[in-house]
């Protein structure tokens, strides 16, 4: 898995994605809208790719550090933030189900479509972790993706978890667990649900650890 997404990011051009964010207002979301009202100043970008989204919470005024399991995107989210001027984010390259930080060390974690492209089993260790770096009261958001036409047409398999692990074509080597409303509990065990959205795109948790 972690081979699938090293080399995904090394094929991304950091010229094109900072040319595609620009120099928009960055306006908060309702994420950001919901961390506000928790009081929130540290973030940790869990899974944070290139960038995008640890630039957007940074522009909003939050403390961010993230980190991603391709040295190559953790790399290029730190460039894409120096580019616009930001030069305080931490980004480091670490595994969601061994991050390194220190226990309670956030106020809040993100984690953006992460947990989903997990086998299941490791999707609800990866979610005890991040659980772990957050502060006691704090809050940990997770964004899970719906299946669709192109994931269910990509040539793959799927296991007694319901795991699809893609054997050949664009997504050979990657995994994807596509999450009911009955299996949400399986994830949460540990943590509070405070909120819980389910829109076109698929599920977003608001969870407040205990």
């Amino acid at each position: 898995m972690k081979g699938f997404w090293e080399q995904s990011w090394s094929t991304v051009d950091l010229n094109r994605v900072s040319a595609y964010i620009g120099n928009s207002g960055f306006p908060p979301d309702p994420v950001m809208e919901y961390l506000k009202s928790r009081q929130v100043k540290t973030v940790c970008d869990a899974g944070c790719g290139c960038g995008a989204y640890a630039l957007r919470l940074a522009v909003n005024g939050f403390q961010v550090s993230g980190f991603d399991i391709s040295s190559a995107a953790a790399d290029m989210a730190r460039k894409l933030l120096e580019s616009k001027g930001i030069y305080s984010a931490d980004f480091r390259a670490a595994d969601v189900l061994a991050t390194g930080y220190a226990d309670g060390q956030f106020d809040a974690v993100v984690s953006r479509d992460v947990i989903d492209h997990m086998p299941l089993r490791d999707g609800i260790a990866a979610v005890r972790e991040l659980c772990r770096i957050t502060k006691d009261g704090g809050t940990v958001v997770l964004t899970l993706d719906r299946t669709d036409e192109e994931y269910e047409r990509e040539p793959h398999t799927v296991n007694g978890d319901g795991d699809y692990l893609f054997s050949d074509g664009k997504w050979k080597g990657m995994v994807f667990h596509p999450y009911s409303e009955e299996q949400i509990p399986l994830l949460v065990q540990g943590g509070v649900v405070k909120r819980l959205e389910v829109d076109s795109e698929g599920f977003l948790l608001f969870l407040s650890k205990a």
